[in-house]
């Protein structure tokens, strides 16, 4: 058979291309070119019109593994065909894409958006090609997510029959909250560790709430990345992901360890979360109070540990966790002035500052940190807190004691001053810290308001209303109202939120403004212990988030605190 270098030059395909373009050219001839030479005994000319003829209108679904089957095709021939067809392909979805092009969560959350109005839990699964283009979409199941209903074949098996390169399961919430469960993670973990054996790409888990949503495949990239399912080429795979985090992390752990807390008398979390926010990891919490704990796991039980609800009394040392810092605002209604001021004779509340003193003697942690009213500084003549610091010294502890107003150490608006007491059993370390300066307060009253508050907070009673709209100069402002009389704040500044509020009205902050005299909402009461604006209310009786409030911390006052001991064990 002639070779195609004996055709004359003007006939040959590589040089009419060059003259005439690549419409002169016949499809054989323009594979012809792709191939460049033929084999003894059949020319490159042949070999490209046997292909042609074969395949036709399947010519671009072609793979190696068909072209192999051609008398003079090669492995490296068949690579050459195969890829030039995929990169064709792709620069062509790239700048037309398809409708069923799965390239990030928006195109998956898009697909699955009647998932938000479901009242019950489905999971859904997204089958894709290696270009992410959707094979399949099908529910995998209809109830609560859990691990021992939902099994890896339910997922893989139809993937498998669909030669599918990946997946994106998406899964619903009813309850409004995106944020994974422990039940999601399991599955999840499971489905991850499935694919990685069976070789298939899992992509991503997305979980759908109303208009919020979660992407385990978006938390685990970094910001300067885009959360694009695929670059370069290459599908992202969730498991190489989390390998590829946990690395940082070791890495991270190794560079700098966390320091770990344990929160005694944890309330809702107050402390918890100036710690945290300070880089402090919490790895045990407990009070006695169980609206305290419905209020701190509607908060934290998804990410974290549950609060621990018991009397701490009955909790022995060896069923906590190894910490460095034990924190604590230990009951304050035995110190108080509005108390009775029983102090350690207050049996239940007052002594229990000695189960702080039991665990210190067992864990011997590195430092700790407890809270309590002003008045501790000054309660039996100033007796009580000897004894505090006796019992503290004799555990080997260097004590130190401040009281800090919140207005003066946490820019929040609100007169309350809290006695601080902090130890270390380290001298240097305890020499190395200092409580916080005091700062500039630049938040007024107005910054923690609620603009429209709920009308149920309002008194109705109109001559109450006239009697105190002549007392009160001040639009706008926030008072406490004692035993039958206003107090105004001419600072500007909220007086002392107290455990009592929403007991019967006394003791509870008012505002007065044009549609009349209101109590504080919780959210504001919030606001003003300065927690942060995603914490969020249970559906409890606001008397019981009042009595919360007004028994915890400031948060931001915390957080200063935790600061410098922080960097009074790491300096």
């Amino acid at each position: 058979m002639p070779k195609l270098k004996d055709t004359p030059k003007v006939d040959r395909p590589r040089e009419r291309f060059l003259k005439k373009g690549s419409d002169a050219l016949s499809k054989s001839e323009l594979l012809a070119v792709l191939l460049s030479s033929g084999i003894k005994g059949k020319n490159v000319k042949k070999i490209s019109e046997q292909i042609i003829r074969k395949f036709r209108d399947k010519f671009l679904d072609l793979t190696v593994e068909d072209l192999l089957g051609i008398s003079g095709i090669g492995e490296a021939k068949a690579l050459q065909i195969v890829s030039s067809i995929a990169l064709t392909k792709r620069f062509y979805d790239e700048k037309n894409p398809r409708e069923n092009l799965v390239l990030s969560a928006k195109d998956a959350i898009f697909l699955n958006s009647d998932l938000k109005e479901k009242k019950k839990e489905y999971l859904v699964c997204l089958y894709l090609n290696a270009r992410n283009v959707l094979l399949k979409k099908e529910i995998v199941s209809i109830g609560t997510l859990d691990k021992g209903i939902v099994h890896p074949r339910e997922i893989f098996a139809p993937a498998l029959e669909l030669r599918s390169a990946g997946i994106i399961l998406v899964h619903n919430h009813p309850s409004g909250d995106p944020s994974p469960s422990r039940q999601d993670k399991e599955v999840f973990d499971r489905i991850i560790e499935a694919g990685k054996i069976i070789g298939v790409n899992v992509i991503d888990f997305i979980i759908i709430a109303g208009n919020e949503t979660y992407s385990f495949f978006g938390s685990l990239q970094r910001e300067d990345k885009d959360e694009l399912y695929i670059s370069n080429g290459i599908q992202h795979s969730l498991f190489d992901l989390l390998m590829d985090k946990k690395l940082e992390y070791e890495s991270e752990q190794q560079k700098t360890k966390s320091i770990r807390i344990i929160d005694l008398f944890a309330g809702i979390g107050g402390i918890k979360i100036g710690f945290e926010r300070a880089g402090f990891e919490c790895v045990f919490s407990n009070d006695f109070d169980e609206s305290c704990k419905v209020t701190y796991d509607f908060n934290f039980a998804r990410k974290q540990k549950s609060l621990i609800c018991a009397d701490i009394a009955e909790v022995s040392s060896n069923l906590i966790p190894d910490f460095e810092v034990l924190t604590g605002g230990f009951p304050c209604q035995p110190f108080s002035i509005a108390g009775y001021r029983k102090g350690f004779s207050d049996e239940g509340r007052g002594d229990l500052f000695f189960e702080i003193i039991r665990i210190l003697k067992d864990k011997k942690p590195t430092a700790f940190l407890l809270e309590n009213v002003k008045n501790l500084k000054t309660h039996n003549e100033g007796k009580t807190l000897r004894v505090i610091y006796r019992e503290l010294q004799n555990l080997g502890y260097h004590i130190g004691s401040k009281v800090l107003n919140t207005m003066e150490y946490g820019n929040i608006p609100q007169n309350r001053e809290r006695i601080y007491i902090i130890g270390f059993l380290d001298q240097e370390v305890f020499n190395r810290f200092s409580f916080p300066e005091k700062i500039k307060l630049t938040k007024t009253i107005h910054d923690c308001l609620e603009s429209d508050a709920d009308e149920k907070y309002y008194y109705n009673d109109k001559p109450l209303y006239e009697k105190f709209k002549k007392e009160i100069t001040k639009k706008n402002t926030v008072y406490q109202w004692r035993r039958k009389y206003i107090r105004e704040n001419k600072n500007g500044v909220c007086p002392t939120l107290t455990a009592n509020m929403g007991t019967g009205g006394h003791n509870v902050p008012l505002v007065l403004n044009k549609k009349g005299i209101r109590k504080l909402t919780p959210r504001e009461c919030a606001n003003f212990q300065g927690f942060p604006k995603n914490f969020k209310m249970p559906n409890i009786a606001d008397s019981a988030l009042y009595k919360q409030f007004g028994n915890s911390v400031s948060v931001p006052v915390i957080e200063r605190i935790a600061v410098n001991i922080k960097k009074a064990l790491t300096d």
